[in-house]
């Protein structure tokens, strides 16, 4: 008996120590509004919900109170800060570049990718890799995002007339088509049937967002006990099998072929090649392995956003026929009877630009993003000490009754010039902001609008869900809980 009592007492004496260490962050907490919270568990209890109904939990206990808004997860205080003036201070701090500590659930998949990366390591990294998305690389990459969106449709025909049918299926296949077209055209002779990656990274990004808004999987000695382990492990290796035969095969023989003096920077290098040019100039800096990890998150990340944008933008255009038919008969105009867009072509689109940021705008791509605090910071009035996170939330800014005139519905007017000219700047947030801001944001939406150009020049697209009827839930996006269904019909001349 006596041995128990100094083993509790030595976890009380325990307990007692770790709470005094963080006594500073208890005392600040008290100066921030917030839903009620439970010992220990904080507000982690609410997340214990139908998946469905994990966005409007967030919603319903953020919206009552002033932003910065405080809320617990087990012993992690997160601030929620959905102000723009707020969001412009942050994102433009470099004391704030620190991603959130949960982004290295991520690791096990994406390495140390630019979307994972922090610090000294992802700035360099980023200015390394810029060349990959120049304007010169884009105009390469056009006519291959065609290429796939003239196969996108070809699928898709098989639905016309018929019954509704959830159109991401064949996006997010397309989507990665092209990523793998870009890298190589070979992607047949894998070791693995590479058209099961989409659907693992799907199921990637459910398990991350479990290990998120379920504190007790924070921890790696209870995660590694869970189902969700054992699938996690299973998908690094088929993904991980998939990129290293990419990386440790085609890109050694294009840096040798550069250190004899070769030369591969022709019109039209593909985006592999260009890789390993960069390799081959940043030795010291990028290495292989390194391009593996960059690889991996440039292939999981440009499948899920922009198919889901894509898929968005389809179904409220099919929601409102009348904002359809005012985007065809711009396609009309500009593109005639032409198939094959260019970049100068997209940069005439201009109502087509305001549907698909409308559509951005009510379902981000990325609802909340998240950074660390390293050291105290000032937010205005508010001196937020080291080891909290900010939780920037794009969802409640983009939807902000104080900067727009229609803030819960399909309205692409939101978008017209004067508009934009007289609205805050972090208002609109669809690729983050400053130092940590997506450095493929024109590789995307020029690839988003050739698939939008393609769809619509083919089909005329109805959807049964508008913005009053559409449920929206989370995990890493924004995503409908019906599905993102349409029906299409054959356009006729």
């Amino acid at each position: 008996m006596k041995h128990f009592y100094l083993y509790l007492f030595s976890i009380l004496f325990g307990l007692l120590l770790y709470c005094w260490s963080r006594r500073k962050l208890y005392k600040f907490s008290t100066q921030v509004q917030g839903p009620p919270t439970l010992p220990i568990v904080g507000n982690g209890l609410k997340f214990l919900c139908k998946k469905e109904d994990v966005l409007n939990v967030f919603i319903e206990s953020l919206n009552p109170y002033p932003s910065p808004t405080r809320m617990w997860f087990g012993p992690r205080l997160v601030l929620f800060v959905k102000d723009p003036n707020q969001l412009q201070i942050i994102l433009q701090s470099s004391k704030l570049a620190t991603k959130a500590f949960f982004y290295k659930f991520l690791e096990p998949f994406l390495g140390q990718g630019l979307f994972t990366a922090s610090g000294p390591k992802y700035k360099t990294d980023k200015k390394i890799l810029q060349p990959l998305f120049s304007l010169k690389m884009l105009t390469n990459y056009c006519a291959v995002f065609q290429k796939h969106a003239d196969k996108l449709v070809e699928g898709m025909a098989k639905h016309v007339d018929g019954p509704e049918f959830d159109v991401l299926d064949h996006l997010n296949f397309t989507a990665f088509e092209s990523s793998m077209d870009l890298l190589l055209e070979d992607k047949n002779k894998h070791s693995i049937d590479y058209k099961d990656i989409p659907q693992y990274v799907r199921r990637f990004y459910h398990i991350f967002f479990n290990r998120i808004t379920k504190f007790w999987l924070h921890f790696d000695f209870i995660f590694k006990r869970s189902s969700y382990y054992q699938e996690q492990r299973k998908m690094k290796a088929i993904a991980n099998t998939m990129i290293e035969e990419i990386m440790y095969s085609t890109v050694p023989q294009v840096i040798q072929k550069l250190m004899e003096g070769g030369n591969i920077s022709k019109k039209n290098s593909s985006m592999l090649e260009k890789l390993a040019e960069l390799v081959v100039e940043n030795p010291k800096d990028l290495t292989i392995e390194n391009c593996v990890d960059h690889l991996m998150t440039f292939m999981a990340t440009s499948q899920d956003s922009q198919s889901s944008a894509v898929a968005f933008t389809c179904m409220m255009l099919g929601a409102y026929p009348h904002i359809q038919d005012k985007v065809v008969e711009e396609l009309s105009e500009v593109l005639s009877n032409k198939t094959c867009v260019t970049l100068d072509e997209l940069s005439k689109l201009n109502y087509l630009d305001m549907c698909l940021k409308e559509s951005m705008r009510l379902f981000p791509v990325a609802p909340f993003i998240f950074r660390d605090t390293t050291e105290e910071f000032q937010l205005e009035n508010l001196t937020i000490p080291g080891n909290v996170t900010l939780a920037l939330s794009i969802y409640h800014a983009h939807r902000d009754r104080n900067f727009w005139e229609k803030p819960d519905d399909f309205y692409p007017e939101h978008f017209a010039p004067e508009a934009v000219k007289n609205r805050h700047p972090f208002a609109f947030l669809p690729f983050s902001a400053g130092p940590r801001k997506c450095i493929a944001q024109q590789y995307s939406t020029t690839y988003m609008k050739i698939q939008l150009c393609t769809i619509l020049q083919n089909y005329e697209i109805q959807c049964q869900y508008n913005t009053k009827n559409i449920k929206l839930t989370t995990d890493i996006s924004v995503r409908p809980v019906q599905g993102y269904m349409l029906k299409i019909r054959k356009r006729r001349v």
